[in-house]
């Protein structure tokens, strides 16, 4: 072994269907998901820290879709939680 010291990168694996795979690489450019996987996970990140758990339910019902996160903020301004 060098000895070298290896930065530490977390990774986020995920399950999906053999159709989302398909449709992710027909759809998006290759070289494009780290970018556009970063960019959504750092706005959920924006809107967890925000406001709460209830953005997780919003996702899951699928009440919020990522097309709604740039807009999501504006909408949840006059929420008191």
């Amino acid at each position: 072994m060098s000895g070298e010291v290896r930065e530490y990168r977390p990774r986020l694996s995920i399950e999906i269907t053999e159709d989302q795979a398909s449709a992710l690489s027909r759809l998006i450019p290759w070289g494009a998901k780290n970018e556009l996987f970063r960019a959504i996970i750092e706005d959920v990140i924006s809107l967890l820290e925000e406001h709460g758990a209830i953005i997780i339910a919003a996702i899951l019902t699928k009440r919020l879709k990522v097309g709604d996160l740039e807009s999501v903020k504006e909408a949840l301004d006059g929420d008191d939680r």
